[in-house]
């Protein structure tokens, strides 16, 4: 029997879904993960964009060229096919271009053709690695066609049409197992064709691999959709690396992390790139535990006088304290003592003594620059002292002091006034006087908090779960303002998927202020307990309170029966949706780092929405946050956040600039009709234009072979499990399915050009 077609797919896994990610032409080989596929290889389709036409012959059309990526530099392609099967259909909106010069296949194109011919090099063929008449030299030869007779496929795709091939025969594109054109460039790609047209790309193909070049049976056989991104489906552990030392604390997992994270964790302070697992060069006495040891290392100050100890290598454990602040310790920017054990002594005199004879009583000091200076001393008097006048001299120091009598850097710190001056941070503060980005956290501007389960009915809809949404904000604003999002602008707001939550029936409120958290039932008040599960959107209230809100672009009433939210389901790009402060009160930040896990940001929160969703399902959550500014206005930015596959808050992202005075406010309507798009599936929705990510594959598959021992007349997927006494009276069925077609083929050339057994 056939091995059958792989379609691949790839989810999140979890109590929760997270995000229900379809990933198509990619799949993953490990046992322990959520979307293990014991046959099917990581591989997966890559749509390049060629050249975007923009004048002459071809004004308005795009070349594209699909890639397969292999694993590794030794994988074999040897046939792209199709049948009834395993349909393959390459499809445009409109037609592809095809050059008059030009064929189905590149066998015969010669790039000296393109003078006379410019258009010859942008002609749509497909084919095997090859894009010009085949390099003997190196090992190449011609791409061959093969069609059903009752389907000429390549014909049809020469006069511009789809190219698709599902007969019972079938049909496909190969090269043999002896030539070099089925093996990966040095990208890891195989060229499977190039397609011109002004229309979108559509589709799904079967490829048949070889891992490693290993020939036998028919390869491992993979179904992948046309124009689908490359995504990494296992994604690895990697730490928020807020100060950028190479080092974080929080761990996430990420496919391409980019900047903002690293590889190893154990980070014990990810706001100063100062400190760090391991540090070499951890300083001693600044206050900060620089090797994530535990412990600070501080000068000695024995008499515990504020001045140090004169011996550098005199220092003191402090492993409770790391600020170099309990008794007997002392900063590294704090005054070298000339004697530890006296704290009456603390700096020489004029020649450089320590010991100063104790003066009497009555003795006052004469010495102008001293701290007690009194201009009713004697000449001789000498009971000066000069630390408690002293000041910082360094304008740039946290405790800078121009007023102070005796001026030196020896007492000047540079922690207290540190702080992150991004507007852009999470944390950004306009206060601060010496800027420091290693503390700046960009850890976005939404957050989703941890759940709230219902397994039983008796407080809401059983086996359902609620989260609470927050917008964080900067410390110095003043107050959330708005929720909005702009069709085509830089703030959007979109919530997906809107249409599964749960609206209660007796408590049904857009915002929570309007709750009746009672009800009189024959005179006897009894709490309304569903109320506490209903899904609702705020700017800061909560069950039963809250401010004012004023909705606009949608109509509260049809909030329940809505598919879709956001700012992309308008009609005409400038509308805005959301919903806003009625007056000027409410919307002010507090802190929620209980309910938010003590997240960057925390501190500063508003509350935006409630939303309690079935067991088992996800939403995210993208709004733009209008808030106002001590001393700036309004800013209005865009975050993002998801719910994750343990129900905890995930990272999130932040976005830019923009204007909110330039909204125009008006109703929208949605055009999107949610559900499953691929006409293989058991469930397809030939109504629906946006893909739900809920197809399934399983219930309808059955042996549809009616010739077959254990054929399934109510099966509308073959699952490759059919059985047939079919003798040696037909030799080239060597599939055993009944049929000589495109997958024997596939079955030939696999075992084409090598040697029989002895």
């Amino acid at each position: 029997m056939k091995s059958p077609s792989v379609t691949i797919n790839a989810v999140l896994c979890g109590l929760f879904m997270a995000v229900t990610s379809s990933v198509w032409g990619q799949a993953c080989s490990d046992e322990a993960a959520c979307n293990y596929q014991p046959d099917a290889g990581p591989y997966c389709l890559e749509t390049e964009v060629v050249q975007v036409h923009e004048e002459g012959e071809l004004a308005g059309m795009t070349t594209y060229r699909i890639y397969f990526l292999t694993d590794t530099a030794t994988d074999l392609i040897s046939a792209v096919f199709g049948d009834s099967e395993y349909p393959l259909s390459i499809t445009t909106t409109t037609s592809f271009y095809q050059n008059v010069v030009g064929g189905a296949n590149p066998n015969a194109i010669n790039p000296i053709l393109f003078g006379n011919f410019p258009s010859l090099e942008f002609d749509s063929w497909v084919t095997i690695g090859i894009e010009q008449v085949p390099n003997g030299s190196i090992g190449e030869g011609a791409v061959e066609l093969i069609s059903d007779e009752a389907q000429p496929w390549d014909v049809a795709f020469e006069q511009g049409e789809d190219l698709i091939i599902n007969s019972s025969v079938g049909g496909a594109w190969f090269s043999t197992n002896n030539q070099t054109n089925g093996l990966p460039d040095a990208d890891g790609r195989v060229l499977l064709g190039q397609f011109t047209t002004d229309g979108e790309l559509g589709g799904a193909i079967n490829v048949s691999v070889f891992p490693a070049g290993q020939l036998g049976g028919s390869g491992e056989l993979g179904t992948y959709l046309v124009g689908e991104v490359c995504e990494c489906t296992y994604p690895e552990t990697y730490y928020v690396d807020n100060d950028g030392d190479g080092y974080g604390a929080e761990a996430v997992l990420l496919c391409d992390p980019g900047a903002g994270y690293a590889t190893q964790g154990g980070d014990c302070n990810d706001n100063t790139a100062l400190a760090f697992p391991g540090n070499p060069t951890d300083i001693i006495g600044d206050g900060i535990d620089g090797n994530c040891d535990g412990a600070e290392s501080c000068y000695r100050d024995v008499d515990n006088d504020g001045f140090r100890s004169a011996d550098s290598l005199d220092v003191i454990g402090s492993p409770f304290n790391l600020d170099c602040a309990e008794f007997g310790e002392a900063y590294f920017y704090q005054p070298i003592d000339c004697d530890d054990t006296n704290p009456e002594l603390t700096v020489p005199d004029e020649d450089g003594n320590c010991q100063i004879d104790p003066p009497s009583a009555a003795e006052l000091c004469s010495d102008p620059s001293a701290c007690n200076y009194d201009e009713q001393a004697l000449s001789d008097e000498d009971n000066c002292e000069y630390v408690t006048c002293q000041g910082c001299s360094n304008p740039g120091a946290c405790n800078y002091d121009p007023t102070a009598s005796i001026q030196t850097e020896f007492v000047c710190e540079y922690q207290s006034c540190a702080g992150c001056s991004d507007p852009s941070a999470t944390n950004y503060n306009p206060e601060v006087i010496i800027s420091d980005e290693s503390q700046c956290v960009y850890s976005g501007l939404l957050a989703i908090a941890p759940v709230t389960l219902h397994f039983e009915s008796n407080a809401g809809p059983a086996l359902t779960y609620t989260n609470e949404v927050y917008a964080l904000l900067p410390p110095n604003t003043i107050r959330l303002k708005r929720i909005i999002g702009i069709k085509g602008g830089s703030v959007t707001l979109n919530i997906e998927p809107f249409g599964s939550f749960y609206q209660s029936a007796t408590c049904d409120v857009w915002e929570p202020s309007d709750m009746a958290l009672t009800a009189d039932v024959d005179g006897v008040e009894f709490t309304n307990l569903d109320c506490l599960s209903d899904s609702w959107f705020t700017i800061g209230g909560g069950v039963g309170s809250g401010p004012e809100l004023t909705p606009f672009g949608f109509d509260p009433e049809s909030l329940g029966t809505m598919e879709d939210f956001g700012s992309e389901q308008l009609t005409a790009e400038g509308d805005s949706i959301g919903w806003e402060l009625t007056g000027e009160e409410g919307g002010e930040p507090m802190n929620y780092c209980e309910q938010l896990s003590n997240r960057p940001g925390c501190a500063n929160a508003v509350r935006i929405a409630r939303v309690t969703m079935a067991l088992g399902e996800s939403f995210s959550f993208q709004a733009g946050l209008t808030y106002s500014v001590t001393g700036e206005g309004e800013r209005s930015i865009s975050g993002f956040d998801i719910t994750d596959d343990t129900s905890t808050v995930s990272d999130s992202g932040g976005g830019g600039e923009a204007d909110s005075d330039d909204a125009v406010i008006s109703d929208g309507v949605s055009n999107n009709i949610y559900g499953c798009i691929d006409s293989g599936a058991c469930n397809y929705d030939a109504s629906a234009n946006v893909d739900s990510g809920d197809c399934e594959y399983v219930s309808c598959q059955g042996c549809t072979y009616p010739d077959a021992s254990n054929f399934d007349g109510s099966a509308a997927q073959d699952d490759g499990t059919c059985e047939f006494s079919i003798g040696s009276d037909c030799p080239f069925d060597s599939t055993g399915d009944g049929l000589i077609g495109a997958a024997d083929l596939v079955d030939f050339l696999s075992g084409f050009d090598t040697l029989c057994p002895e």
